[in-house]
């Protein structure tokens, strides 16, 4: 006897060959039949899904979950929580006020477009602090604000002196004063001095960012960054937490993770052509581990943000004269450590944000695979937010695969349009173009950065409208079979999984989502309103009733 048939079922598989099946049914974690190749008798159980349309499990290609997990933990900043400056200070100071003698106040996902355009002050946060060292994450999570307590713990009495480092920057007043924001790589100034996660704390926020996507339909997702505490925010237990969430049964959704590019390390003298190689300890590489639990590609941060305006840009940005953003590393050093990671085997996964950093990265890309030619190494873009034809051309010779976010348009597009002027605007948030290229494109969010609700995305994706109702460059638009395709196929694409991530159909994982409406047959204008019913990871219901 086989385990379970679903039946009753409008199952999109996501195959040209047979788009579309009733039944399927599962063995061991595994679709083994369709519709009626294996007959109802042999399988134990029999689920009745009442004709309910079902595609495969959503598959968030670039996801912060453990980000997720801690934004529970957090003072929630985000536009849809706060809407004012004035509702923000009496979040953080209605935090302090319960909080323990010496606490830390996180708040998190405040974006100063929804704030009169104006970042939150030292001063602003010393007034409502009530002593307390205080730490605001802007939603890009390229920029945070600190109060002076967090100064002074951070060894800069009355916010002055400060080393600013590399790739970062941290504005004064006219009296030598840090007024309290910190861009990218300056935000370790204060996240070096905030406790540590450990090991348990890490397993604890996997288990609940798990919780929480299930409850979105998403059954995959690769998380960026992992063991980089001083540049953004994560811990150097983060593989290990994740292990530990496994064995304990806490991890619900498959993971791959992606180390960042600062634990990589020469392993020894060995080079070619002067290139040393940079790898993990014991030459562990992107591809080791199971179905649930895997290392992917190295990340890496070349820039910053476009609503931050620290992307870096071939052109000014249009409400900042003068400023083109900058590179987080210096290029000599992107181009060791990513050549370096390309000749050790690893998958190469570079956040490029600004039109400029794509070039720099592109150009880096070109050299490792004139150095070790890796035919199908589907390095990637991580967001490739500002691309020109000519570049998306460049991305098809080179073999990459870029990651987009939809959901930025709808969260962010007002904010970047202004930030990059009317003309450049249709360059931002591409889709379409990757596409008709030729391009696999897989769906992601970044959240917490943005919603990680893939309905909310796909939305996004067809509709591309901004949240004050504006049209965001209509000619990119997806439909929504492609937008359920890059959710589910180019995402597992997207780190090497598509033989068996991403169909539904004998041989693949048996990961779906029951849906309330049929997306393939709704007017675009309701998508957003499709809820998940049931989340089936491996054949079994993690989330609803079925």
């Amino acid at each position: 006897m086989f385990d379970v048939l679903y039946t009753n079922g409008k199952f999109y598989t996501q195959d040209s060959r047979r788009p579309v099946v009733n039944a399927l049914g599962i063995h061991r974690g595994r679709v083994i039949s369709v519709d009626d190749q294996v007959a109802k008798s042999m399988f134990k159980r029999v689920v009745d899904l009442g004709g309910a349309p079902v595609v495969p499990g959503f598959n968030d290609a670039h996801c912060h979950m453990t980000h997720i997990g801690e934004m529970s933990t957090q003072v929630d900043l985000r536009p849809s929580t706060v809407s004012s400056m004035q509702k923000l200070l009496s979040a953080i100071e209605s935090a302090a006020e319960v909080a323990a003698p010496g606490q830390w106040i996180i708040g998190a996902g405040y974006d100063q477009n929804f704030l009169g355009n104006c970042h939150p002050s030292a001063e602003q946060l010393d007034a409502v602090s009530h002593g307390h060292p205080v730490y605001l994450i802007h939603v890009s999570r390229h920029m945070g604000v600190a109060n002076t307590a967090a100064f002074e713990l951070a060894g800069y009495p009355q916010r002055r002196g400060i080393q600013v480092p590399d790739g970062g920057a941290v504005p004064q007043d006219d009296e030598g004063r840090a007024v309290g924001l910190l861009q990218e790589t300056a935000r370790s100034l204060i996240q070096d001095h905030i406790p540590g996660k450990d090991l348990q704390d890490v397993a604890d926020l996997v288990a609940a960012g798990s919780r929480e996507l299930l409850k979105l339909g998403v059954t995959s997702i690769t998380e960026p960054g992992l063991g980089a505490p001083d540049h953004i925010g994560m811990s150097r237990f983060d593989v290990a937490g994740y292990q530990l969430a496994k064995d304990r049964g806490l991890l619900g959704v498959r993971s791959t993770v992606m180390p960042y590019l600062t634990t990589l390390h020469p392993l020894d003298d060995s080079n070619v052509q002067g290139h040393p190689l940079y790898s993990l300890d014991l030459g562990l590489r992107s591809g080791m581990g199971d179905e649930f639990l895997r290392i992917g590609p190295t990340k890496v941060l070349s820039d910053g943000s476009l609503i931050g305006r620290s992307a870096f840009m071939c052109c000014d940005y249009e409400i900042d004269e003068g400023n083109r953003g900058y590179l987080q590393f210096p290029e000599q050093t992107l181009r060791e450590r990513l050549i370096g990671a390309h000749l050790a085997g690893w998958q190469l996964a570079m956040h490029a944000i600004g039109d400029a950093a794509l070039e720099v990265i592109m150009d880096i890309v070109a050299e490792a695979q004139q150095l070790m030619p890796r035919p199908d190494a589907r390095h990637r873009i991580e967001h490739a937010s500002m691309s020109s034809d000519r570049q998306i051309a460049r991305m098809v010779q080179l073999g990459l695969v870029p990651v987009p976010q939809g959901r930025f348009i709808h969260e962010l597009g007002d904010g970047v349009r202004a930030a990059v002027g009317e003309e450049r605007q249709p360059l931002a948030y591409r889709a379409r173009g990757f596409l008709d290229a030729g391009l696999v494109i897989p769906g992601s969010t970044d959240a917490p950065v943005v919603s990680a609700d893939p309905i909310l995305n796909i939305d996004a994706l067809v509709n591309r409208t901004t949240s004050s109702g504006q049209p965001f460059t209509d000619a990119e638009r997806l439909t929504v079979a492609e937008a359920v395709y890059a959710y589910t196929v180019g995402s597992a694409y997207a780190v090497h999984e598509e033989t068996y991530k991403g169909k539904l159909l004998p041989g693949y994982l048996a990961d779906f989502v029951v849906l309330s409406q049929d997306l393939y047959k709704i007017h675009s204008a309701d998508i957003a309103k499709t809820k998940v019913l049931a989340t089936v990871v491996g054949g079994e219901v993690s989330h609803g009733t079925l």
